[in-house]
């Protein structure tokens, strides 16, 4: 083995560690935050989805700062690294069509009965799902296999279980902790192979969005966990969107050369 592919290994399994620990951080900074008495009093006096929101832009911050100081390139390419410099409006597209299962699903079976005022909608629909898509997926999968050059099944699963697990504190039973965890992990290994296939990362983003926003309008459940027919209609929405990207495939590159 020569002294180039010594280097290029080690590296690789240097970016590997790093990604890892970014993640494990970003997984507990509201428990490294609470260690804070600023914070606490934010949290006593504030609605909750203001403190949440330093946690999810602290993340955001570290990841871009940490890319940034792996590349030593500017703020564009930085965030073409995570995927964000792609189209928009695909992917907007793309995640209507692909979520309609479960907007019909809840708009036959269930009242429409938001449970949250204007803002914690956004947070919990908009705002925190766009943070954890470019926590989780664009740096977490996506620099990383850029970086390493290792198959996406491979470098994938860090990332996955990292988020399953950051979830599963929802759960009010061990039962219900562990649908959590297979759940969002399973939809954190889509999210992350249709970022992998569109080298897109508005297409989990919006999807991700769109699915989150359904779930809250109808009030289906506080957790990712809402029964068989909530569960069916979310595998019918992941389905969907694996099966809506294979067919495009079919028809030629899903991704512009300069996102590739």
């Amino acid at each position: 083995m020569s002294a180039t592919e010594v280097v290029r290994r080690v590296s690789a399994w240097l970016l590997a560690l790093s990604t890892v620990a970014v993640l494990l951080f970003v997984d507990n900074i509201h428990w490294l935050l609470t260690r804070l008495h600023e914070y606490n009093a934010l949290h006593r006096n504030h609605a909750w989805y203001y403190a949440e929101s330093i946690d999810k832009v602290a993340g955001v911050v570290l990841c871009i700062a940490v890319v940034w100081c792996i590349r030593r390139e500017g703020l564009s390419d930085v965030l073409g690294e995570l995927g964000l410099t792609a189209a928009i409006l695909p992917a907007l597209g793309f995640a209507l069509v692909c979520s309609a299962p479960m907007l019909v699903g809840f708009a036959i079976t269930r009242h429409f009965s938001p449970g949250n005022s204007m803002l914690p909608m956004f947070f919990l629909t908009v705002f925190a799902p766009i943070a954890e898509e470019i926590e989780y997926r664009g740096f977490g999968v996506r620099q990383f296999q850029r970086g390493t050059g290792w198959p996406f099944w491979l470098v994938v699963w860090p990332a996955a279980i990292i988020f399953a697990w950051g979830h599963v504190e929802q759960g009010a039973s061990w039962d219900e902790k562990f649908g959590i965890f297979v759940i969002t992990g399973a939809g954190a290994v889509v999210f992350a192979w249709l970022l992998q296939q569109w080298q897109n990362l508005w297409f989990p983003i919006m999807l991700h969005i769109t699915m989150n926003l359904w779930w809250e309008l109808f009030s289906v459940a506080r957790t990712a966990v809402g029964g068989w027919f909530p569960f069916a209609l979310q595998s019918l929405t992941m389905l969907l969107a694996i099966i809506v990207t294979l067919l495009k495939a079919r028809n030629g590159p899903l991704a512009q050369a300069e996102n590739v």
